[in-house]
């Protein structure tokens, strides 16, 4: 098998597992379009026309959204949190101004949710690198391909499905599968016992210090962090073994001759 180089980092990696969001596409593309088609399908649900605009407000505040300047904030809990916690964060707010909390988990439950999975077509899709030709050539080389996101499994397939590279991803978990999420090490475990590859010959690249506390965590063998989501350089590389401007670094190293 060749060695894989991370950048300047070489490794002889057996397994390399991908987050999704914020690593093999643009973050902000996406998953401001599906934030913001939440929020308005449940404000525009409510009798309470006085109390819109405060609670479309308050709703973009808790998930870190500014629909204005379609900008999220680094800390926003939409870039790590699972599914199930942003829909009780949107609960949490219908409660806050008056609601019933069973009520306001129906509600979102009716509007909320599936408006944030209907929002969701393959031009609101941004690669960040060339997908296929990457993944191919890993695949080529006879490394495994995972994905572990915090996006339900679903459209994760659906995804990979429309970025090309479905057919060589082997290990797929995402919010909704049976494994404690990020930052715990479960579904990296998971992935590690069913493709029979040890942690320490597992790459995991990622776009969030919550990544990398996953990585960790699981005792991967290289950290690799991708400056492609919202987080800084600098930010990440405390975190990480090596952090690269994207996916697009990675490389496999052709033998000659």
């Amino acid at each position: 098998m060749p060695p894989i180089t991370f950048g300047p980092r070489a490794f002889d990696a057996e397994l390399v597992i991908f987050d999704k969001d914020g690593t093999l596409i643009d973050f902000a593309h996406l998953w401001g379009a599906k934030t913001a088609a939440g929020v308005e399908a449940l404000v525009q649900a409510l009798d309470a026309t006085e109390r819109r605009a405060t609670l479309r407000a308050d709703l973009y505040a808790l998930l870190g959204y500014d629909p204005e300047h379609a900008r999220f904030d680094r800390h926003s809990p939409v870039l790590t949190a699972p599914m199930p916690k942003l829909y009780t964060l949107a609960a949490a707010a219908l409660y806050r101004h008056g609601w019933g909390w069973l009520e306001a988990e129906l509600l979102v439950e009716r509007t909320f949710a599936p408006a944030m999975l209907a929002a969701f077509d393959p031009t609101m899709l941004r690669p960040t690198a060339d997908l296929p030709a990457l993944f191919g050539a890993l695949h080529a080389a006879g490394v495994h391909l995972a994905v572990i996101t915090s996006d339900d499994r679903g459209p994760t397939l659906t995804t990979l499905a429309w970025l090309g590279i479905a057919e060589q991803v082997r290990f797929v978990a995402g919010a909704d599968d049976p494994y404690a999420h990020k930052p715990a090490p479960d579904a990296v475990w998971a992935a590690c016992a069913e493709l029979g590859v040890a942690p320490a010959a597992t790459a995991y690249v990622g776009d969030s210090t919550t990544d990398m506390l996953t990585a960790q965590r699981a005792g991967v063998g290289l950290r690799v962090a991708v400056c492609t989501g919202l987080m800084a350089a600098g930010t990440l590389a405390p975190h990480a073994h090596v952090v690269l401007d994207s996916v697009a670094a990675i490389r496999v190293d052709t033998p000659l001759g």
